[in-house]
């Protein structure tokens, strides 16, 4: 009876210490899964304050683009991305902001290389060259020699940034505004870079600004 009763002692003991080790395991759990919630809103609080702070940046420098020595405008016809970086005076190049574009038709010959901007005009008016205009000729369209800004044919939109590049000798080609924003992201063009009309006039003006302190000759356009 003794053995018994002892026997039952130490089975109640061992249930006893079973119990609390459960309870000590789920709660060792529980602090586990707190911890890993903390950790996991204290990562999250450092890449939403990252970001933040990223945006702050390339807000500042998107305003106060003479801080720059030259700017460099990059675009990847692959992607269909502008990249606008700027150049400081320890020779570092820093993202400044993205836009996405349309480029070339894969189906011709497009402007590529380093080259530069020759002039920027905002509301500008569009001057078809003869083969652009037999172009729409063929589609049944008679293109006025000059269509001005606001003309529902005036296919450069709100601003043009006449570039420097040159394929087999022509040089007619730009970063301009569209008439069909659906279309931006795709090679859909005839060899310039599209843009969101409200995206070319903020470039457009930037520029503008940048080049009235600095000069054209220190923006860059890299076409790839």
């Amino acid at each position: 009876e003794e053995q018994r009763k002892k026997a039952n002692d130490e089975t109640l003991k061992l249930k006893e210490e079973k119990e609390k080790a459960l309870v000590e395991f789920q709660r060792i759990e529980k602090e586990k899964v707190l911890s890993e919630e903390q950790r996991k809103k204290a990562n999250d609080e450092t890449l939403k304050l990252k970001e933040e702070k990223a945006f702050l940046n390339k807000l500042h420098n998107l305003n106060n683009l003479n801080n720059f020595e030259n700017l460099l405008i990059k675009v990847d016809s692959v992607k269909n991305i502008m990249f606008l970086k700027g150049k400081n005076s320890n020779g570092e190049l820093i993202d400044i902001k993205t836009y996405k574009v349309s480029t070339a038709k894969n189906t011709i010959k497009k402007p590529l290389g380093v080259g530069s901007i020759t002039s920027i005009s905002l509301n500008p008016q569009w001057n078809p060259t003869n083969k652009t205009l037999k172009a729409f000729k063929e589609k049944g369209i008679n293109l006025p020699s000059v269509v001005p800004f606001g003309d529902k044919l005036n296919y450069m939109g709100a601003a043009k940034i006449n570039l420097s590049h040159k394929v087999d000798g022509q040089e007619v080609y730009r970063i301009h505004g569209t008439l069909s924003e659906n279309t931006i992201g795709t090679n859909e063009s005839s060899g310039c870079i599209r843009m969101k009309n409200k995206e070319i006039v903020e470039l457009a003006t930037l520029l503008e600004k940048f080049s009235k302190t600095k000069s054209f000759n220190n923006i860059s356009v890299i076409l790839e």
